[in-house]
C-alpha cells in the first residue's frame, strides 16, 4: 500500500468514524472492533494520570465506612468488579445496586458514613441522576465516574472522576467499561493507602498492563471457533465465581447487545441450585477457570458436565482437560489486574466475532440506544 494510500483510508476512516488515526488497524471493518484496540492507550493514560510512583493521588474522602455502587447497564457490571476490589483491596463493605431501583424505591434514609458511588458512561442515564439526586437531596456523600465532564452528574457530584476514553461511538460499551473498572481499581488502591493497607502486590506491574494488554490481544487460541460455535446457539448460560462473575455478567450483556442471543449470567456456585435445570432445555454454557481459581471452581464445572453432558466452552488462562467441547486459552497477565483487563478485552472480541458470524450490525444494533435524559 502506497503513502497516498494510507492517507486516503486515514482520512476516510477518520472522517466515518470520528477516531483518531492512533486506533486504525488496516484489518478493522468495524467501529466496536477499532474501540476494543484503543483500551490499552486509555488504561495506560488513566493509571499515570492517577498513579505517581507507585502512590495513588486523587481527591476522595478519608473515612470511608461503606460504599454503594449504584449504576446500570455495563456500568453495574463495571461496580460488580468494584465490590470486589473495594472488599479484597480496601478491606470495605460494597453493595451494588441498580440505579433504577434506588431511583424508585421509598427508602430515603442515606447513611452520612457511606461513600455512594454512581457510575453512567454519559453521566445523563434518567435512573442514575434520578438517584444520585434523591441521594443528594439526603446530605450524603456522592462520588460519580462518568465519561462526560459536561454532564449533569459530573457538574453536580461532591467528588468526580472523568475516564477520559473519548466518545464511544459503538452502541455496545468497550473502552468506557474497562476504564471504568480500573477507576474503580484505582479508587481501591487509594482507599487501602489511605488506611495504611500494603498494597504492594497490587500495584508492583502497574505501569505494565498497556504492553501486557497489547502482546495478550494477538495471542488467543480457539477464540474463532469459539464465535462459530455459539453463533449457533440460542441460548448460553455463562457462569463465573468472584470476579469472574462480574465478567460474566457482562459477557451475556456484550453476546446479547450484539447478537440477539438469549445469555444468561450466574454465580458458578449458585448455578447448581436449581437453576442448571434450563440445561435440560438448551444444553450450553461458558464458564472461566482462570489459574487463581480454586478445587471448589474445578469440582463444580465437572459435576454440570457430568451431569448434563451439556456443550461447553470454557475460557482458561492454563491448559486443563476441562473435557469441554471448546478451550478458549489466553496468556495470563503479569498481574491479577493485568488478566482482568485481558479477559475484558478477550468476551468483547468473542461479542463481535460472534455478531459477525450471524452478519449483525455490531456498531448499531437493532433497537438500542444509550438510555440518557431526552432520548
Amino acid at each position: 500500500m502506497s503513502n497516498n494510500d494510507i492517507f486516503f483510508h486515514k482520512k476516510e476512516y477518520e472522517y466515518r468514524h470520528n477516531l483518531p488515526f492512533l486506533h486504525y488497524n488496516m484489518n478493522m471493518s468495524y467501529v466496536m472492533e477499532a474501540e476494543i484496540y484503543s483500551q490499552g492507550q486509555i488504561i495506560e493514560d488513566l493509571i499515570r494520570k492517577y498513579a505517581i510512583n507507585y502512590c495513588i493521588l486523587m481527591d476522595i474522602p478519608i473515612d470511608v465506612k461503606r460504599i454503594s455502587i449504584i449504576a446500570a447497564g455495563s456500568s453495574y457490571n463495571a461496580g460488580v468488579f468494584g465490590k470486589y476490589f473495594f472488599e479484597g483491596i480496601s478491606n470495605v463493605e460494597t453493595c451494588v445496586n441498580y440505579a433504577s431501583e434506588v431511583a424508585n424505591s421509598s427508602f430515603s434514609n442515606f447513611s452520612n458514613d457511606t461513600l455512594y458511588i454512581l457510575i453512567s458512561q454519559s453521566g445523563e442515564s434518567v435512573d442514575t441522576v434520578f438517584a444520585m439526586k434523591k441521594i443528594q437531596e439526603s446530605g450524603a456523600r456522592v462520588l460519580c465516574i462518568t465519561n462526560n465532564l459536561d454532564s449533569t452528574m459530573y457538574k453536580n457530584a461532591d467528588f468526580k472522576f472523568d475516564i477520559n476514553a473519548g466518545r464511544e461511538k459503538a452502541i455496545a460499551a468497550t473502552k468506557t467499561f474497562s476504564a471504568t473498572v480500573v477507576m474503580l481499581w484505582l479508587i481501591a488502591l487509594k482507599i487501602a493507602q489511605n488506611k495504611h493497607i500494603d498494597v504492594s502486590g497490587e500495584t508492583k506491574n502497574i505501569y505494565l498492563i498497556r504492553n501486557n494488554f497489547e502482546s495478550f490481544i494477538k495471542d488467543i487460541d480457539n477464540i474463532d471457533l469459539a464465535a462459530k460455535f455459539l453463533s449457533k446457539k440460542r441460548a448460553v448460560s455463562i457462569l463465573g465465581l468472584g470476579c469472574n462473575y462480574a465478567l460474566s455478567l457482562e459477557t451475556a450483556l456484550k453476546i446479547k447487545e450484539t447478537s440477539y442471543i438469549a445469555t444468561s449470567a450466574y454465580p458458578l456456585g449458585e448455578f447448581i441450585h436449581g437453576h442448571f435445570a434450563v440445561l435440560n432445555k438448551e444444553n450450553t454454557f461458558l464458564t472461566f477457570i482462570t489459574s487463581d481459581c480454586g478445587e471448589f471452581e474445578l469440582k463444580l464445572l465437572d459435576k454440570i458436565i457430568r451431569t448434563y453432558k451439556t456443550k461447553s466452552v470454557v475460557i482458561s488462562d492454563i491448559y486443563e482437560d476441562y473435557d469441554c467441547d471448546i478451550l478458549v486459552k489466553f496468556n495470563k497477565g503479569q498481574s491479577k489486574m493485568a488478566t482482568i483487563i485481558n479477559m475484558i478485552a478477550l468476551i468483547q472480541l468473542l461479542a463481535l466475532k460472534i455478531a459477525v458470524n450471524l452478519n449483525k450490525n455490531v456498531d448499531n444494533p437493532k433497537g438500542l440506544n444509550k438510555v440518557v435524559r431526552g432520548s
